[in-house]
Parts: C-alpha cells; structure tokens; sequence
C-alpha cells in the first residue's frame, strides 16, 4: 500500500507540474499533449512515467538528446513523499484526504508562484471545494458552517493587510493570490489556528526575504509558498499548536 500511495504521489506530482506551469502562460493544461521542452516533438507514452522514465532516459529527451529539467524529477519525488507522509502520519479518513489536499497545493503553489509570482485559482477553487465537501461528509454541517465563516473571516484579514501594505508602502504587498489562499487555510484549521499559520509564515518567509533582497536586491518575493507551508506544518501539528496557544494566552 505504501508503494502504490508513493506511486500514486509521483503520477499526481507530474500532473501538477503540468499545471503550475502551463496554466499561468495560457496554455491548455488538459488537452494538448506532453512535448520536449528543447525540441517541441511529442512525447510517448513511455516518456512520461514518472522518475521511471528520467532515470531510464538519464535526464535526456528521447529524441533530441537534451537535458530535461531536473525539476520534473524533483516534484514527482517530492509529492510521492508527501502523499506517503500523509499516509503514515494520518489516519485513513478526514484528515488523510484534507492532507492529500494540502500536499497538492503545497507542490502546485510551490511551482506557479516560484516560477511565475502566481497562485492560480483552480487550484483554489477545486481545494474548497474538495474540503467543504470532506467537512460534510465527515463532521457535519454546523462544524462546515464555522469552517466557512473562518475562511471568510481570515480571508478578511488578509484583505486588510493589504490594503494596510498599500497603503504604507504605496505598492501592493500582498497578491490576490495571497489574500485568496487565506480562505483555504481558515476553512481547513479554523480560525485560531489559521491566523497562528499566517503569523507563522511571516517568520518562516523571513530568511528567505532577507536574501532575496541582499543577493538579488529585490524586496518581490513570492509568498504562497510559505503560506501553504505554514498551513502544512500547522495542520500536522494542530494539537501542538493548541497547546502553545492555551499555555500563551492563559499565562
């Protein structure tokens, strides 16, 4: 079972690849056929299992014999550990499709706003979506309503710290996606635990902004990542997190 659920990651995690990045360069994510980068040729079928095919390839186009991007490797490794990590560390159930879920948008936001500065919607919105419907299934309606109005509320908040940015830096700090991604996180922990994950986010993205802006002299960062990391971290830790905020807020 662990080897299928990996497998089941790594296909998944191509699949995602796919989409971070041909959705924010226009193009058709579903319909058209995988090509060489290098050499524009279609790709066979046996060219696109995932790892399989780039280590039996040595990381090389079947046709033109240019190196493929090692990053096709990286995201399909990546996502068959994090499926297998949800599959271990939670139990089949809730919150081992809420996991699947955010292992998905951690890769597919990793991706698009890496490469691009983009959170694309549909990703968004098929997340929402799957949630609401796991929050249905599994806890009830009442407990479905709290989690949306807490998606609503964070979503609120980040709305405010835009326009809070914009207002003392006269540029937009925040991007929609951003502002967006913060309804995911309130839906999924609620709202306690998804501003303690926004407020978390600021410290992990700190290193990182800091250099970008020493090396690159850049002070643009794209910071969907460190949002849905948060959110990964703080949803497999929740009862740690609670307990961090009990002690804190009845010391």
């Amino acid at each position: 079972m662990a080897v299928l659920i990996f497998f089941i990651g790594a296909i998944m995690g191509s699949f995602y690849l796919v989409i971070g990045t041909r959705l924010p360069k226009g193009e058709n994510a579903l319909n058209s056929r995988s090509k060489c980068d290098s050499c524009g040729k279609t790709l066979k079928w046996y060219n696109l299992i995932p790892i399989f095919s780039y280590i039996f390839q040595r990381g090389k186009c079947t046709f033109c014999h240019k190196k493929i991007a090692i990053e096709h490797l990286i995201v399909e490794v990546s996502t068959g550990f994090l499926f297998l990590f949800t599959y271990y560390y939670v139990p089949m159930g809730y919150d081992f499709y809420v996991g699947l879920i955010i292992s998905s948008l951690l890769i597919i936001i990793f991706v698009s706003d890496f490469k691009y500065m983009i959170i694309l919607d549909s990703p968004l919105i098929i997340s929402g979506i799957l949630v609401i419907i796991l929050k249905l299934v599994f806890l009830g309606a009442r407990a479905t309503l709290i989690s949306i109005a807490s998606g609503i509320a964070l979503f609120c908040v980040m709305l405010l710290l835009f326009q809070l940015g914009k207002l003392l830096f006269k540029k937009d700090a925040l991007g929609g996606g951003d502002i967006k991604l913060a309804f995911i996180i309130g839906l999924i922990l609620d709202f306690k635990l998804g501003l303690t994950a926004i407020i978390l986010s600021t410290f992990v993205a700190l290193p990182y902004a800091l250099a970008s802006l020493e090396i690159k002299k850049n002070n643009e960062f794209p910071y969907g990542p460190f949002l849905v990391g948060s959110l990964f971290i703080v949803f497999y830790h929740y009862d740690k997190f609670l307990m961090l905020l009990d002690f804190l807020f009845h010391f």
